[in-house]
């Protein structure tokens, strides 16, 4: 009913949106088919060039649409391998001009059933029927089992749900039993029925049962499920007579979880024997592994050696899920790369990598001033005096380092007036910074006795930066010529009283230059004085 509602639907779409076909010939929709089934149906012919695209709808989930281009027309195909079961209903547009509708119909795979086997007892013995189902969609597995006397008909057993059935023994005679096992998925259900089991019950008692030749496999590893391939027992009755049987007895354990030698009781219509098998422990087996904690550092300097404490890994084996922290293989152990680094873990045979950030060793990269001296103000002559000053020597990871002592000054001693710079040395590196230098005081001297017809100059103190002639040669006083007048002698005299004063101006101006700082300094400040003007 769905499935005829689904295609109405798309049928009436198919006739509002497309009124025409242009496909040469459409064929029948597929037959249903189980997920897992192979399919390729023809879906209809067009004309050569066409193109044909699905426009409404969905193709079941490993399905697609083919298009086989041959001279006489072209042939849509639907083509693979369904991996869903459902209802799919998909219009196949052609051109974009014109459409038609196929219907897909996917169940889920059909169970398959290992059923048995035949059970052969005595009155009141307890036995039991089982099936093995396995479907390859992953569905949902449900399980109903039902009894036959051998006619046609047959009852369903209430509250037998189970893949094992214990089924009653209290009187003679045989009884078949099947299972009806359901695949459910995706809303859809397939079902299946297992072989008949036939139990049958005698009347004879059983006396003693004894193992009569032991399974083929009596060597296991802890975790094995027990195989009684082989195995026969020896069952007595009370007529005096014996028989031997390979099946309809219970057995325990039938999962080995304990190493060593292990016993294995077989049960026979309440009596019992048993036999022994060897049980190793179990190899761990490393199927992968995953970061879980990251070591506790991340960061180093080139050449150091890796640190793996706070590593981590969880490993997924055949026991299950474990953490583990010790045991761990990292490489490479020494990090020479400077930048990003990736590092293996190893566990196992098993890896996963994480990464690190080395840096370039740390070295020192540079000599800088934190506080400049307490004096910068000095006067030719004047020894360096660094008191107060703070060195920094700066790596190339920006640490700093103070330096207090074991540095070097040049010059030592200023010897030249104006702004000078000092270098600071410590080791391969070096700073500056600026001092500014001014000329000695000028020491006063006593001036000769002015010798009689001759004008007295001052002594002027020598300058110890730029050092100046502490006088100049005086002129000679020319004797008087019979021929001069009055006039004349009086003119000479003034032009030596103005010589005079121009040489004392100069001088003047020279020591009051040198005391200001130097010519350096004079420029300097009629620069400014000039700006200021404009």
């Amino acid at each position: 009913m769905k499935k005829l509602l689904s295609a109405a639907v798309f049928l009436f779409l198919l006739l509002c949106i497309c009124p025409r076909a242009s496909a040469d010939v459409t064929y029948p929709d597929p037959a249903p088919l189980e997920v897992g089934q192979t399919l390729n149906h023809l879906a209809a012919s067009v004309e050569p060039g066409s193109i044909v695209t699905v426009s409404a709808g969905l193709l079941p989930p490993g399905v697609e649409l083919v298009l086989n281009q041959e001279p006489d027309a072209d042939y849509v195909y639907l083509r693979g391998t369904p991996t869903q079961p459902g209802y799919y209903d998909v219009v196949l547009s052609i051109n974009d001009q014109s459409s038609f509708l196929c219907s897909i119909e996917v169940d889920p795979a059909r169970p398959r059933l290992i059923a048995g086997p035949n059970v052969n007892c005595y009155l009141n013995d307890t036995v039991h029927v089982s099936v093995n189902a396995t479907v390859s969609d992953g569905g949902q597995l449900s399980y109903q089992w039902y009894a036959s006397t051998g006619g046609t008909g047959s009852s369903m057993i209430f509250g037998a749900t189970d893949p094992i059935y214990q089924p009653g023994t209290d009187y003679v005679g045989t009884t078949y039993y099947y299972c009806v096992v359901t695949n459910d998925n995706n809303g859809m259900g397939v079902s299946a029925a297992s072989p008949y089991i036939s139990v049958t019950v005698d009347a004879l008692s059983v006396t003693d049962v004894s193992v009569q030749t032991l399974p083929a496999k009596t060597d296991y590893t802890v975790g094995d499920r027990l195989d009684t391939n082989g195995l026969s027992l020896l069952v007595s009755f009370s007529d005096g007579s014996s028989r031997s049987i390979s099946s309809g007895y219970q057995i325990y354990p039938t999962l080995l979880e304990d190493a060593g030698t292990q016993t294995v009781e077989v049960s026979y219509s309440n009596h019992v024997c048993s036999f022994q098998v060897n049980v190793r422990e179990a190899q761990e087996v490393v199927d992968r592994i995953v970061l879980l904690t990251l070591p506790s550092r991340t960061v180093y300097v080139t050449g150091e050696t890796l640190d793996p404490t706070g590593l981590s890994v969880r490993a997924y084996t055949n026991f299950g899920v474990r953490d583990v922290s010790e045991g761990l293989l990292c490489s490479p152990m020494q990090l020479t790369q400077e930048g990003t680094q990736e590092i293996t873990v190893s566990y196992q045979e098993q890896s996963c990598s994480f990464t690190v950030t080395v840096e370039a060793e740390e070295q020192p990269d540079y000599l800088t001033i934190s506080r400049l001296p307490d004096t910068l103000s000095y006067k030719v002559g004047d020894a360096v005096d660094t008191r107060g000053l703070v060195l920094y020597l700066v790596s190339n990871h920006n640490n700093y380092t103070e330096i207090a002592d074991g540095y070097r000054v040049s010059p030592q001693r200023l010897e030249t007036a104006g702004q000078q710079e000092i270098t600071v040395s410590y080791a391969n590196y070096s700073c500056r910074y600026t001092v500014n230098v001014t000329a000695a005081d000028l020491s006063p001297s006593p001036s000769p006795s002015p010798a009689a017809g001759s004008t007295p100059f001052p002594a002027v103190s020598p300058v110890q930066a730029n050092p100046a002639p502490t006088s100049f040669p005086l002129m000679p006083t020319p004797a008087p010529q019979p021929s001069r007048t009055v006039g004349s002698s009086r003119s000479f005299l003034i032009v030596v009283v103005v010589a005079s004063v121009l040489a004392l101006g100069v001088i003047g101006a020279y020591v009051f230059i040198m005391n200001r700082g130097g010519f350096d300094v004079l420029e300097q400040k009629l620069e400014d004085l000039f700006r200021r003007r404009k």
